[in-house]
């Protein structure tokens, strides 16, 4: 059934379900009928027995009881198989329409039934080819009949007609074939409308909403199913064109995004080469410039009042160094050079170089390394830079003093570095934009320091993550390939 089509499904189960109710009611018509025509054929059996018993007491009455054999053998038609009449007290037949039974005994069956008996009753009974309707009726022993028979008896004699059951059988056999028949060309005529209404209804509409979705598949969404259908399939078609048309604004406004994107790139890419060309061309003057100062300083003594402006001009120079050194490394990344690296030394190195500033600021430095952290394969100085960056950053965080922990650990096939601070924290709206260029909440600073950490984790195939509450404070986190 996985093969067939909607609607041949429908149609199928539609059939089915039809056809054990149809089945059913034209069974039970069926049986209905065959229990009528069997109690108006045995009606009939009793009409004839009583018939042939009034025509019996007639020929009593009148004293033509030697014309009873006659009589009875004038009986014999198509339908009606035998008529006797037997003695009720040993069961000998006195008359026969087979005249070759008279003086034989009746059948055991209809003397039982005889005997048995409340009131006579249409029986059937198997004879040598055929079933048969019998019936035992008894022949009252009326005053007039006393007359010539000096008998007091209640019963005369005992009437047993035996009808067959031919015509009986022809009827239901007739009525069996006209309900075949009629049930057939029902079940096809519901079939073949079944299958028309189903088409015309369901199948049409599904297949042009399916046409439909083949073209919006291929790219055009500007196609439409247009029904003029107020049903279920209306509203799906309605649906599905206001779903078309939203879709097809959103991709209009996905090109135009993305070609606003590719500006935003061609313009970046065009800064970056201006900036590394700007930092070249800065970068070696400010050596100059750095290197002439130092020459001059050196001139004045140490209580001479210009020296301390030298010293303001070479923290200047010092400044502006970083951060043509930060735009040209954002400008023109370097590729990490991965060598094997022992986490431990690294982070020590690391927390070394700061462990002096964190004393000056109150800030207490705590490292916590997982289990099973040995090293790893990466860039040991980009990979510094970026854990320098994000302390630095947290430094800022923290003026009055507070808490940074380092947390070191390796899950499933990454190495994490995390980096939690009890600073400020940084607001939910400046989340998003923290690792953008020249983003800073600073008055001081490129904005370039995390924009930069994450181009050289990104470039080692990890990423890097912040979690932060305003007056609670931040966590970086560095996860990188182990």
């Amino acid at each position: 059934m996985g093969a067939l089509s909607l609607k041949w499904k429908y149609i199928i189960f539609t059939l089915l379900i039809l056809f054990i109710v149809l089945g059913g009611f034209f069974l039970y018509n069926l049986k209905y009928q065959e229990r009528l025509i069997i109690e108006d054929d045995k009606e009939r059996v009793e009409l004839i027995a009583e018939i042939i018993k009034n025509g019996l007491i007639t020929i009593m009455l009148e004293g033509r009881g030697k014309e009873f054999q006659k009589f009875l053998e004038s009986l014999i038609a198509e339908d009606i198989k035998e008529v006797r009449i037997f003695r009720p007290s040993d069961g000998a037949i006195l008359a026969s329409s087979i005249p070759t039974e008279v003086g034989e005994k009746i059948y055991t069956l209809d003397m039982q039934r005889y005997m048995n008996q409340d009131q006579p009753e249409v029986f059937t009974r198997q004879g040598d080819g055929e079933p048969f309707y019998s019936m035992v009726v008894p022949i009252p022993n009326e005053r007039p009949c006393q007359r010539c028979h000096r008998d007091d008896g209640e019963v005369r004699g005992v009437l047993d007609v035996e009808v067959s059951t031919r015509k009986t059988a022809g009827r239901i056999s007739e009525l069996r074939e006209r309900t075949a028949v009629f049930s057939l060309l029902t079940f096809l005529s519901l079939a073949v409308a079944l299958a028309i209404l189903t088409t015309l209804l369901v199948n049409r509409p599904v297949e042009g909403i399916i046409r439909t979705m083949k073209k919006v598949e291929a790219g055009d969404l500007s196609v439409r199913f247009v029904t003029g259908r107020k049903d279920e399939i209306g509203r799906l078609a309605a649906s599905l064109n206001s779903m078309l048309a939203e879709l097809d604004k959103a991709r209009q406004e996905i090109h135009r995004c993305h070609a606003e994107e590719m500006r935003h790139v061609e313009r970046m890419a065009t800064m970056g080469e201006l900036a590394a060309a700007l930092a070249h061309e800065i970068k070696n003057p400010l050596a100059s410039i750095s290197s002439a100062i130092q020459v001059i300083s050196d001139d004045f003594g140490q209580d001479d009042p210009r020296r301390e402006v030298i010293e303001d001009v070479v923290r200047e120079i010092e400044r502006l160094d970083k951060t043509v050194r930060d735009l040209l490394s954002f400008a023109k990344p370097s590729e990490p050079k991965r060598i094997y690296v022992d986490i431990r030394t690294l982070i020590e190195r690391t927390v070394s170089l700061v462990k002096a500033q964190a004393e000056k600021q109150n800030i207490q430095l705590r490292v916590d390394y997982g289990k099973d952290v040995d090293g790893a394969v990466f860039d040991p100085q980009q990979i510094q830079q970026v854990m320098m960056n994000i302390i630095l950053n947290a430094f800022h965080a923290m003026p009055g003093g507070g808490a940074l922990q380092i947390g070191v650990r390796k899950v499933d096939e990454t190495l994490q570095i995390s980096l939690s601070d009890t600073g400020e924290g940084i607001p939910e709206k400046s989340l998003k934009s923290i690792f953008k260029p020249f983003f800073t909440t600073r008055h001081t600073g490129t904005g370039l320091g995390l924009a930069i950490s994450r181009n050289i984790v990104e470039a080692h195939g990890g990423e890097i993550r912040v979690e932060s509450q305003v007056g609670i404070g931040s966590t970086f986190k560095i996860i990188l390939p182990a």
